[in-house]
Order: structure tokens, then sequence, then C-alpha cells
């Protein structure tokens, strides 16, 4: 949305700030002041635009208010974000105030809330600001219902792993990554997770090791992390389904690292369907699958069930955009065109 604005309004800031140098005080405050109700005007019709048919007119006067109360620069990068749609790699948006980040979430994500519910900052989000000081809307996620938290350690030392893994819903075998690996200065680290991406029955590319506590998997990733654009295999058949899901993905997902498990958040504009052996109430042979909407976070992997898990179950299976198993017209997750495996190597 509005990409081809990016450089102008930067450049026009940039102008701004060297006549800002030329200018008597008089000069400076007129300039600035209708420079940012400039911005704030590109703020409101995106807001207005973004809500479509759940638009309320009352949330004008609400985001006026709120805009006029932060400054400008606060606000140049509160449209940058809103223009980005929250691509990642987009700053703080940092303010000396409390819970101001729940109206810019409601002005600018969820316009359907009244009440802002329990929202999760994403780990991404600079370790300068806490929940309640950083205004990116896209930082936050609405969540879904997690166990409590228990801490978990990673593997320090090289251990032994199966070679493959099996596949149990097709037989298929994946080849592991190592569980540590040596950095060019020579220092262990470890791989607590390894991704591996399949079309149906058939896996794509080579198997993402991943050692930082965030990974982000998505397409045209600018920075790094699993890029599934640069993966395709050009030798692949692709049906049309799995065609248009591969492109719905978009902004994808972030798996994420932390105390009490490993969290998934949607980024995309789809939902995907999650099955992981610590969120299963049934047959612990076939986990329950989960969907989870764009806009929200879920722990799939509690750590207070992890020592119930056996070593080689320890796996999440991601779908996107299509579910699998009972009440779903696909059975089998090598059914789905587009998912993901994760393969934990935690302990």
């Amino acid at each position: 949305m509005g990409s081809a604005l990016f450089p102008s309004i930067l450049l026009q800031f940039f102008r701004d700030l060297y006549r800002f140098t030329k200018c008597s005080n008089e000069q400076c405050e007129f300039m600035f002041r209708t420079r940012k109700s400039t911005l704030i005007k590109k703020l409101l019709s995106l807001q207005e635009s973004s809500a479509k048919n759940t638009y309320d007119p009352t949330s004008q006067g609400l985001a006026k208010v709120f805009l006029k109360d932060i400054g400008e620069v606060e606000v140049l990068q509160l449209l940058l974000t809103v223009l980005k749609e929250g691509a990642l790699g987009t700053t703080c948006i940092v303010v000396n105030s409390q819970d101001k980040h729940l109206t810019a979430c409601k002005l600018w994500r969820w316009p359907l809330y009244r009440t802002m519910p329990t929202l999760k900052r994403v780990p991404i989000c600079n370790d300068r600001c806490n929940e309640t000081e950083c205004l990116n809307p896209y930082h936050y996620f609405l969540t879904m219902s997690h166990s409590p938290s228990k801490t978990i350690r990673l593997d320090s030392s090289p251990v032994s792993l199966p070679i493959t893994r099996d596949l149990s819903d097709s037989g298929i075998c994946i080849d592991m990554c190592s569980d540590t690996f040596n950095t060019e200065d020579g220092e262990s680290t470890s791989t607590w997770c390894n991704v591996a991406y399949w079309e149906h029955n058939q896996r794509i590319g080579a198997l993402h090791c991943v050692n930082d506590p965030i990974v982000a998997i998505a397409n045209n990733i600018t920075h790094s992390g699993l890029d599934l654009s640069k993966i395709a295999n050009d030798d692949v058949s692709r049906d049309e389904v799995t065609a248009r899901v591969r492109k719905h993905i978009g902004s994808g997902i972030l798996v994420s690292l932390e105390e009490d498990g490993i969290w998934l958040y949607n980024r995309s504009e789809i939902s995907i369907f999650v099955q992981s052996p610590t969120m299963s109430t049934g047959d612990k042979s076939r986990p329950q699958v989960h969907k989870v909407l764009p806009g929200y976070a879920l722990n799939s992997y509690h750590f207070s069930h992890h020592s119930t898990v056996s070593r080689t179950a320890r796996t999440i299976r991601l779908s996107f955009e299509k579910g699998w198993g009972p009440g779903y017209r696909r059975q089998y997750i090598t059914d789905a065109p587009c998912w993901l495996e994760l393969l934990l190597s935690i302990r």
C-alpha cells in the first residue's frame, strides 16, 4: 500500500529539516506545524481506508487527538509503518506515555474492537521499549490461550541426533542439520530448530538451521531469515492452488524461542494451521490442528508439557491457508499445498 510514497515522503522530510536550519523561529514553527498537519491528513486517510466497511466516523476524532499529542518525527515513523503494513524491520516508535500503543493498534490494526484485548509485543521490538512505550501497531499481536510459563534450556554441547526423521503421514524422510556448529571465530553455537518447506509430499530447498532466538519465514525477505521466494524449485510442476497459496504467504510468520515456549506470530494476510504435540487434548498419535488468524500469536510448543513429548516427536507442523485432518477436506499434512515442518532440538 502506497510504496511509491516512501521516497517522496523521506525526501521532503529531509528538505524540511535542511530548511529548518535556515529559517527564523517563527518561520520554523509555522513550517513544521504545516508539515505535521500534512502527515496527519495522510494517516487519517489511511486509517479510514484500512477500516473499509467497519469504519467508525468517531474514530477520526480519536485519531486527531492521538496524532496531535505526539511529535512530528513519531507521526512520520507511524505513517511509514502503516504504508509498509508493518514490514519486518519497521522501527520502534518510542514515546514517554502510557497505553498509547492500545490506541494506535485500535486505529490502524483492529478497528473492530471497542476496547483492545490483551496484546503481546513481538520480540523484534527494540529492547529499550517496554510494552507501553512503542507506538508501532505492528509490533503487537492478539494472543490465543497458552499454558503457564516454564523455562527450558537449549542444547549447548554436541549430542547424537538421528540423521533422518520419518514423516509419519507419508513415510518420507528428510536430512537433519547438525545440532551444533562452529562459527568463524571457533565458538560453538546451538541450532535449536531446523525448518523444512514442503509442497504436498515434496520438500523444496535445503533444510534451514535456526540459531537465533527468532526467525522470519516469508516471501521476499530483505534481511536474515528463510525467504520462501528464493527456494522455489523451477523443476516442480505446481498446481494452481499451490501457486496461489505461495503468493498469499506474503509477510509470513515469525518463529520465536521464548521463556514459556515457541511462539508463532502470524504476520500474513491468511490464516495458518498448526499442529503440535504439546497442544493435543485427544489422540496423542494425531495432535489437533489449530487455526491461527492473521495478526494473532500462538504458543505452539508449551515448555510446561515438554517432558511428556518423546525426542523424535518434537515437531511442529504448519500449513499456510489450508487446514488438514478431521473436519477438513485434506486429511493429511501432505495434502496441504504449502507447509512447514519445524524440527526441534531442545531439551
